[in-house]
């Protein structure tokens, strides 16, 4: 088994998997203590957080309002062998909020390209106005994990949580055609005492290496895989909530899956557009479903080449770094506000929606990994590795500044912190992923650096 990292460098060949398949589907161990899990508790874990509260500014050389935030807690990296922030360490790669919830999934930093897995969920909680408590945390030392989603039970009391990557077969022992590590695992948390419940561990393999992201729509879950250097071996699939069997696939259309998003413009309780960005040979392409559903069916079959890029000049050449794609739907829009918004690591920041029907590049504050819009006020963040995190005028903030400031201008960038009680520095501020949730808060994956979490001031 080849171990993706962040960079997701393997290949592999898939074929057709559904519920009709003759493959076995879900040999091997099914439990958490075959699958090696650890459960460890706030208790067994002193220090995994530090409380925090370090303000900076954000202001535009020209006409824009400036902007404040906090630093208002610090998450350890999940370290191996009690050496910080060295390459043994977990390095954060996605967050998901529920509430007063916040996930973090981490993966093992092996950008050397080894074959060593490693991975974590760990399950933080706003518990007062920036104020995080870390509450609990579950290993998995034969997996990685890239991307998450959750969702609440509130008939069980339970957060289902989703994650996608990989595991190593000769550890599963699963058995499917072509299967090398390919995974979608899920796990529950008890919000109610909250802790992760281990007898609810499920997991589903999928052909090929690794599975990169995970969404839901329409009542279904979609997971996404892909081999990171553009060879046609991706593929979409449908999976039911118990992670029983795949329900659908698409592996025609897809040649290396890396991200996934909904347009919030589209969603009801039953339907949706679903789009796909993946690499096909040596350029980028987003491509798009529209999903509905009743019960347990969908109409999902394949994705197509979307509407918002027919035509427009590719994107090109590919790199191996990670990507995402969001949508930039300002406050009470029914239309997308900005664009469809495509990261494309070295490549920079592009949009797909620019009314002319083609896919153009919107800025290049250099590698572009994760963004995230900002409803509220209007602006953009843009994950820029060791440059850190970029703020970008989007359409609100730009039209509420004056003529002097236009969609993308770099309003400025967000300043690290200066020390973190504690904690022997100094600590990595490498941004690769960023969330917004619940309006006001900000979460920070630095990678091996851990994850920071900020509140934006009123």
């Amino acid at each position: 088994m080849k171990k993706i990292a962040t960079l997701l460098s393997l290949a592999t060949v898939l074929v057709a998997c559904n519920r009709e398949s003759d493959d076995v589907v879900n040999s091997g161990p099914q439990n958490s203590a075959s699958a090696g899990v650890v459960h460890y508790e706030a208790s067994d874990l002193p220090g995994s957080l530090q409380n925090m509260n370090e303000s900076f500014s954000v202001s535009s050389k020209a006409a824009g309002p400036q902007l404040n935030y906090t630093y208002r807690g610090y998450a350890k990296p999940v370290d191996a062998n009690g050496t910080p922030f060295d390459a043994d360490d977990l390095a954060a790669s996605a967050i998901f909020s529920v509430d007063d919830v916040v996930f973090v999934c981490w993966h093992t930093n092996d950008n050397g390209g080894g074959n060593t897995l490693g991975a974590s969920i760990a399950a933080y909680k706003l518990s007062g106005i920036g104020q995080y408590t870390f509450m609990d945390r579950v290993d998995y030392p034969n997996h990685d994990f890239f991307k998450m989603a959750a969702s609440k039970n509130s008939l069980t009391g339970n957060i289902e949580v989703m994650v996608a990557g990989q595991r190593d077969p000769d550890n599963s022992g699963y058995l499917l055609t072509n299967h090398t590590g390919a995974t979608i695992t899920r796990i529950d948390y008890d919000y109610i005492n909250d802790e992760f419940w281990e007898p609810s561990f499920q997991e589903l393999p999928l052909p090929g290496e690794a599975a990169t992201d995970v969404i839901a729509l329409a009542g279904q879950y979609y997971v996404l895989t892909g081999n990171g250097t553009g060879s046609n071996s991706g593929g979409l699939f449908e999976v039911d909530r118990a992670l029983q069997f795949v329900k659908k696939a698409d592996q025609g259309n897809i040649e290396d899956g890396i991200a996934l998003a909904v347009d919030p413009t589209t969603v009801t309780p039953t339907s949706g557009n679903l789009y796909v960005l993946d690499r096909a040979g040596v350029e980028y392409r987003v491509q798009t479903a529209a999903i509905s559903a009743v019960g347990a069916t969908s109409t999902f079959t394949s994705v197509s080449p979307s509407s918002d890029n027919n035509g427009g000049s590719p994107i090109t050449p590919i790199n191996f770094e990670r990507g995402d794609l969001q949508f930039a739907q300002g406050p009470g829009s029914t239309t997308d506000t900005d664009s469809l918004l495509i990261a494309v690591g070295s490549n920079g920041l592009f949009e797909a929606n620019s009314g002319a029907g083609q896919i153009s590049q919107a800025v290049d504050q250099g590698a572009c990994t994760g963004i995230a819009f900002d409803a509220g006020i209007g602006v953009l963040y843009y994950s820029a590795g060791e440059s850190g995190i970029w703020v970008l005028a989007m359409g609100e903030y730009a039209s509420a500044s004056g003529p002097l400031v236009n969609l993308y201008d770099n309003v400025g960038r967000f300043t690290p912190p200066t020390s973190v009680g504690g904690i022997a520095g100094p600590i990595p501020f490498n941004i690769k992923d960023v969330s917004v949730y619940q309006g006001r808060n900000i979460a920070l994956c630095s990678g091996d650096g851990g994850v920071f979490f900020i509140q934006k001031d009123k």
